[in-house]
C-alpha cells in the first residue's frame, strides 16, 4: 500500500510540475487602438493581425512555428507594427519572446505614439499615447 502510495505522489509531483513549467496555450494580443498591429518575425509578418480596438488569440505552437529556425536558444524575436494594413506601418519595437515558457521581454515599450505593455506570460495590451 505504501508503494502505491509513492507511485501516485510521483505521478502527480511530476503532472505538477510539467503544469508549473509549460508555455502558455495561446499568445494574447489586446490592441486598444484605433489601427491594425502585428508582429513580424525575421520581416515576415504574422498571418494573424489584431484589428483595431480587439483582442487576437493565437495558438502558442503557431508562435513556435512561426519563429523556427530564427530563435537564439529558445528566444525568438519580433519586431511589433501598427497600422500594419497601411503603405506606412509604424515601428513600435522589439520584443523577446521565450518559447518554453511564453516570458516577454522587454515589459514595456513605447514609441512612436503608442505602447505596449505585458500583462503576463504569453499576453500583451497595446494602447495610443
Amino acid at each position: 500500500m505504501n508503494l502505491i502510495f509513492k507511485g501516485f505522489s510521483a505521478v502527480a509531483l511530476s503532472l505538477s510540475a510539467v503544469t508549473a513549467f509549460a508555455s502558455p496555450v495561446y499568445l494574447i494580443t489586446h490592441n486598444n487602438t484605433p489601427v491594425e498591429s502585428n508582429a513580424y518575425i525575421a520581416g515576415v509578418p504574422s498571418p494573424y493581425p489584431t484589428a483595431a480596438n480587439s483582442t487576437q488569440k493565437v495558438y502558442w505552437n503557431l508562435v513556435k512555428l512561426a519563429c523556427y529556425g530564427h530563435t537564439t536558444g529558445k528566444q525568438c524575436t519580433a519586431i511589433i507594427k501598427m497600422a500594419t494594413n497601411t503603405a506606412n506601418p509604424i515601428e513600435v519595437g522589439e520584443l523577446r519572446m521565450d518559447l518554453e515558457t511564453g516570458d516577454i521581454t522587454p515589459k514595456y515599450l513605447s514609441r512612436n505614439g503608442y505602447t505596449l505593455f505585458v500583462n503576463g506570460l504569453g499576453e500583451a495590451t497595446i494602447t495610443k499615447n
